[in-house]
């Protein structure tokens, strides 16, 4: 066993980290995938072929007490069920509470370890155990400093963004307008979504992803020619016939919408740590066709203004680095020795 790779927690933190697992696979590198039993990330390191070791460690931020305390018994627990499978190999996290115990379990075995921050404000982890990894990997330049130099590699994203095109034979008839929610803020988007459709003329399709606790209020609300669909891990055919697309700013999301090269408008979630959406939505926006607003001044009328302008806009190219899974497992394989 050469590398252990966590990526628990949100979509934001395993598709990234499967993505760099499957390169390393790819590379004859042996590796072992961190995962909660019975979660998303589990299933999906399983079906892609990938060796999983499973943990339970629970969230701490946010909780009562009580949940503290369930919290920290229960990365302690992690840390020692990691600890055995942690000796003489390298360790990759990709942040987030569910990161601790491979973190934690690589400082008592004494092994390498690399972290993976894709925000340009670092995560509380990131922050805390930066100066003792042996590299810090960054999916997009940073907005202040780091705790130590660190690479700009680049969000690892699965290759279907990478070649989104709109179907050649299809004959548009409407504009087409999409809202992805995401993981956080998803109510207030689709509320966003749902005025839209009174703003709006009736030359406009709305396609509003939603997420499953939302769903059937958002179809219940839904007029004309709008869709609701639900939450889904292959959102790059709906990216491709979109005219232009409303989101968060989350910076896997925002690196996927980026990359199909079509107009987006980014509304960051306003209760982001550290304010981290409005940080990335803001260098997403100096690399091409995106615009921001912020929550507060993104009313119904101001949004529906700033679609009209962005469907002027052209689908095109973009400044961000392509191929960071390579440039990832590229910089751990040479200081490594693997």
């Amino acid at each position: 066993m050469s590398l252990v790779i966590s990526g628990i927690g949100t979509g934001g933190h395993y598709y990234p980290a499967l993505v760099v697992a499957r390169e390393f696979m790819r590379r004859k590198i042996s590796v072992v995938f961190l995962a909660r039993r019975g979660m998303r990330e589990e299933i999906l390191a399983r079906g892609s072929g990938l060796p999983v070791f499973c943990i339970d460690p629970k969230g701490f931020y946010g909780k009562s007490i009580r949940g503290k305390l369930v919290s920290i018994i229960s990365i302690i627990l992690s840390i020692a069920a990691v600890s055995c499978i942690t000796r003489k190999v390298v360790g990759l996290s990709f942040g987030g509470y569910g990161s601790l115990p491979l973190i934690l379990s690589c400082m008592i075995n004494r092994c390498p370890f690399y972290l993976f921050e894709p925000n340009r404000i670092s995560g509380r982890a990131t922050a805390l155990f930066a100066g003792k990894a042996r590299g810090l990997l960054l999916g997009l330049p940073p907005a202040k400093g780091v705790p130590c130099n660190g690479i700009v590699t680049g969000v690892p994203i699965r290759h279907e963004f990478k070649n989104v095109r709109a179907p050649a034979v299809e004959i548009k008839k409407l504009k087409k307008i999409l809202i992805l929610g995401g993981s956080q803020g998803a109510r207030r988007l689709n509320d966003l979504a749902i005025a839209l459709q009174h703003v709006l003329s009736n030359d406009f399709e709305i396609t509003i992803i939603s997420g499953p606790s939302d769903y059937l209020r958002v179809q219940q609300q839904r007029i004309r020619s709008t869709r609701v669909i639900s939450f889904t891990d292959e959102p790059w055919a709906e990216i491709a016939t979109a005219d232009v697309i409303i989101s968060r700013s989350g910076a896997l999301a925002g690196y996927e919408i980026m990359c199909s090269g079509k107009p987006v408008i980014f509304i960051p979630f306003p209760y982001a740590i550290d304010d981290h959406q409005y940080h990335n939505a803001v260098f997403f926006a100096q690399q091409g066709n995106a615009l921001v607003l912020r929550e507060s001044e993104a009313d119904v009328n101001t949004v529906a203004r700033s679609v009209q302008t962005m469907m002027d806009k052209k689908a095109g190219g973009n400044g961000l680095i392509s191929d960071a899974e390579q440039k990832i497992v590229e910089t751990i394989i040479k200081e490594n020795d693997l």
